[in-house]
This record gives structure tokens, sequence and C-alpha cells, in this order.
């Protein structure tokens, strides 16, 4: 037995270049990705010293950081 699956796709212009995305919604996920993102932002961000390290990262790229 087949079953239907999501599928979405989407198209975004950025600076010329047009990119696709194709994404295809699991029926055996355990977490939608909203929770998956939440997750992941919040178990990265208990630790001060990544933050700190991005924060650092983000000026060294970025000259515009004070």
């Amino acid at each position: 037995m087949q079953t239907e699956s999501k599928t979405r796709i989407t198209e975004k212009s950025i600076g010329g270049t047009v990119y696709v995305v194709e994404s295809l919604q699991s029926p055996d996920a355990k977490e939608t990705a909203y929770a998956k993102v939440k997750r992941l932002i919040l178990s990265n961000s208990s630790d001060p010293k990544k933050l700190s390290e991005m924060t650092q990262l983000h000026c060294e790229i970025h000259s515009t950081c004070a």
C-alpha cells in the first residue's frame, strides 16, 4: 500500500541566482521542522562559549561590528 507524500517546491531568487528547494514530509517524523530548529537553537544557546565564538566569527566577517 502506497501512502501519499506531501511535497513542497519553493523557488527563491537571490542576487540573480534562482534556488529551488524541494521538501518532503516524512510519515515517520517524530517532530516538526519548527520544533527541530527551535531545539537546535536552544541546545546551542545554553553554552555561552559557543555563542561568544559565533559572535566573534560574525564580527571578523562583518567589519561593521563595534
